[in-house]
């Protein structure tokens, strides 16, 4: 009988057992380990911006610098130490100074107070004194701030240095006029009136010098400090993200890692929809307990599925053994299939532990093929694997402004335009520092706009802003609509989204006809509920005759049963999402207490269709502000039931289609789209929309007329989605980003802003 340990349990993430005795299996058992510490600390604690180089092993996980309010020594030390810093710190006690010190010397004079005029006159001899400090550590900073500025910084920090010396001597003449005038007081009594009086008027005459100084100096883009409300309040971009991969980006990015064969089969994380779009809540979300042990249990069964022996032949390399380690090979694997998932080339501090705990493992199980199982696992468990990291870093000649790193721009470009990953060209565009040249970023930009793989990503992006993703799940009332089935929504889904890639994208058309076009797609499932005689199978083109009631995106079935009750229409719900959705308005949410069984009650023989449901329902107080937003526009499309079938009663009560959408009105459905056509506020909504999309979060402030600059080119381009996209890519709202909290007070003084 072996005396030896027993056999350990089975890693709980690994899923390898330890041998007796034997201890090569730890390094491998702490290889998950360290990715899930990785996940506390980098998925809970949201990146936003990193100096240097970031540490991305996901191997060890570091906080990131400045989270924490900087103390109170070490801002001492910076001021003993940093001219620059005590220049600014110190410039604003000889101006406020001097302005509370001129008038108590006025008053004193003018109420002939003896007392109050020498108060004044030591106070202003003080604070004119104080501008001997200030003035010398300008100087002492002049030359590092003049070599860290750029043309016009270094025009107003010479404009500075002049108006300084030239009226800094007013300061002087004060601070000697003020102690001749105290001095007279005590020596020469006879003359303190009149010095006093004439160290006012010099005082009065610095006052006036110093506010010219400081202006200037205003405009000086020094290195020192402001608060962070007023930085992010003036900021030019937005900060950066990190957003959780979706389905359909999980699924891609496996398909481009290992091949399009293997099965995703497991459970995500709910998405959450912020400022109108998934693509914003992914940003800010992060992934439970349970999320991440579906997360691991999805990328135990694709790791399987990448060494199982039918896939072998597909791997970047053969090992030399199959019953033992090779190195080599592992790092091959590991480079390539993690340049694919981690969407930028690894380093070696990535490369290396991994096939250092594969090594390990394929010793330990005399398999080689159990260790690569490990080293591919380790990267689908990845933090930069299942969220898209986005980094920044300084802008060279642009002291305090920030740019995207080149990887962080490839992701973003090609998660925009292709809802996917960068392919090898881009990743090795950015390897090799093309980005930061704007023609080398623009063909990029051009390229991928060119490519088939665009159609997923326009799909992708109506997708979201539509809320078409929620269609496939819609649950609706059989008893009253028996044609219903997954397979309708389905297709119904479906054919919108292929109108819109037909219409925006293979021909070009102008974004506000796709709401009167009546050029469709049909399946023999949706004829049915279109009433439209379908013989092929397969999808057909279709053109719906003039006065069929069908015409543009509105009467989109999909659209119709997704915003809509399980049993009925629902005007409020369309309206609802025609004001938020395509005209960017917000809609305030109804209150608690609201009462709906008048209007739940469809079969009322008094109230017999929705308009006059709604009629009763929104007089009520606290109901009539919401409801005059969305029913007018709602009750336009009263003409299609629940499940998006036109209709021209309820409960034998002829519809009334007719309303009113900004002062526009409408008889019908199809007056509505041409009135949608026409508002102002569509195709600014929809730049609006895809700006959102491609940073992953709101508009902020400061970036608004830039976004308004886009929607107008977007508009003088014939409303074309291309010009848009590509509007999008190449402004500098994509492609930089504002410093985070803790740095923005340098950057604000940097940028000119002190």
């Amino acid at each position: 009988m072996n005396g030896g340990s027993p056999p350990t349990a089975p890693n709980a993430r690994t899923g390898l057992s330890t041998p007796p005795g034997s201890t090569r299996l730890a390094r491998a058992n702490s290889l998950l380990d360290s990715e899930r510490e990785g996940w506390g600390i980098r998925a809970v604690e949201r990146y936003h911006v990193r100096f240097g180089a970031p540490d991305r092993s996901g191997l060890t996980c570091r906080r990131p610098q400045g989270s924490v309010s900087r103390l109170p020594m070490e801002l001492l030390g910076e001021f003993l130490q940093d001219p620059a810093y005590r220049h600014v710190v110190l410039n604003h006690f000889p101006i406020t100074g001097l302005l509370v010190a001129w008038v108590v010397l006025v008053i004193g004079l003018v109420l002939r107070q003896r007392e109050t005029s020498r108060v004044g006159l030591a106070l202003v001899a003080v604070t004119a004194g104080s501008a001997l400090f200030v003035m010398s550590a300008g100087e002492a900073a002049y030359p590092a701030v003049y070599d860290a500025l750029d043309g016009s910084g270094r025009e107003w920090l010479d404009r500075h240095a002049e108006l300084a010396g030239t009226w800094g001597r007013m300061l002087y003449v004060t601070l000697a006029l003020a102690a001749a005038a105290l001095a007279a007081g005590v020596w020469r009594p006879a003359w303190a009136g009149v010095a006093s009086i004439a160290a006012a008027l010099s005082a009065a005459v610095a006052l006036a010098a110093t506010a010219a100084i400081a202006d200037a100096g205003g405009k000086v883009r020094h290195a020192a400090f402001r608060s962070d409300t007023h930085y992010l309040a003036e900021a030019t971009a937005g900060p950066v993200a990190m957003r959780r991969l979706n389905a359909a980006q999980y699924r891609a990015a496996i398909a481009e890692a290992f091949g399009d064969d293997i099965e995703v089969t497991g459970r995500f994380e709910p998405e959450a929809r912020r400022a109108g779009l998934l693509a914003v809540g992914n940003a800010q979300v992060t992934v439970s307990a349970a999320g991440f042990e579906g997360y691991e249990a999805l990328a135990r069964n694709i790791a399987e599925q990448v060494v199982a022996p039918e896939r072998r032949d597909r791997l970047a390399c053969r090992p030399a053994s199959d019953t033992g380690p090779d190195d080599q090979c592992t790092e091959s694997f590991v480079r390539e299939a993690g340049s694919r998932l981690l969407r930028r080339t690894l380093d070696t501090s990535e490369i290396e532990p991994r096939v250092a705990a594969a090594a390990d493992t394929a010793a330990a199980m005399g398999d080689f093929y159990a260790g690569l199982e490990l080293a591919a696992l380790s990267l689908l468990v990845a933090p930069d694997f299942l969220f898209r990291v986005e980094r920044a870093e300084p802008a060279p000649g642009t002291p305090g402004e920030l740019r995207l790193t080149a990887d962080t721009l490839a992701s973003r470009l090609s998660y925009f335009l292709w809802n996917a990953g960068p392919d090898e060209t881009l990743r090795g565009a950015a390897a090799g520092g093309e980005l930061s040249d704007a023609d080398a970023w623009t063909r990029q930009v051009d390229r991928l706009l060119a490519s088939p793989r665009v159609e997923t990503g326009v799909r992708a992006i109506f997708d979201d802003l539509l809320h078409l993703g929620d269609v496939e799940a819609l649950q609706k009332d059989l008893v009253r609509f028996p044609t219903f089935s997954q397979a309708v929504a389905r297709d119904a889904r479906e054919q919108t989204l292929r109108v819109i890639v037909d219409h925006l994208w293979e021909q070009d058309r102008d974004y506000r006809e796709l709401f009167t076009t009546r050029r469709s797609f049909m399946t023999r499932t949706l004829g049915a509920l279109y009433r439209v005689p379908v013989r092929a199978r397969e999808w057909q083109a279709m053109e719906f005759p003039e006065g069929y009631p069908r015409a543009g995106l509105l009467s989109h079935a999909s659209l119709l049963m997704l915003h809509a009750h399980p049993g009925r229409s629902s005007p409020t719900l369309r309206g609802e999402f025609l004001r938020e959705s395509l005209l960017c308005e917000t809609v305030p949410p109804a209150p608690a207490d609201v009462e709906f069984s008048l209007f739940n009650d469809d079969q009322s023989a008094e109230h017999r269709t929705a308009r006059d449901r709604l009629e009763v329902h929104s007089t009520t107080p606290s109901c009539r502000g919401c409801h005059q937003l969305t029913d007018p526009v709602g009750l336009g499309l009263e003409q299609f039931d629940g499940i998006g079938r036109h209709r021209t009663t309820e409960n034998e009560a002829p519809i009334d289609a007719s309303g009113d959408l900004d002062g526009q009105r409408f008889a019908d459905h199809v007056e509505l789209g041409a009135a949608f056509r026409d508002h102002p506020r569509l195709a600014p909504c929809l730049v609006e929309n895809l700006y959102k999309y491609a940073v992953g979060r709101d508009i902020v402030d400061a970036e608004q007329a830039m976004v308004d600059r886009i929607a107008d080119d977007f508009a003088a381009g014939g409303f074309r989605l291309r010009a848009a996209l590509r509007g999008i890519a190449l402004s500098a709202g994509f492609l930089t980003a504002a410093p985070p909290r803790d740095e923005a007070p340098a950057a604000a003084s940097a940028r000119g802003e002190l």
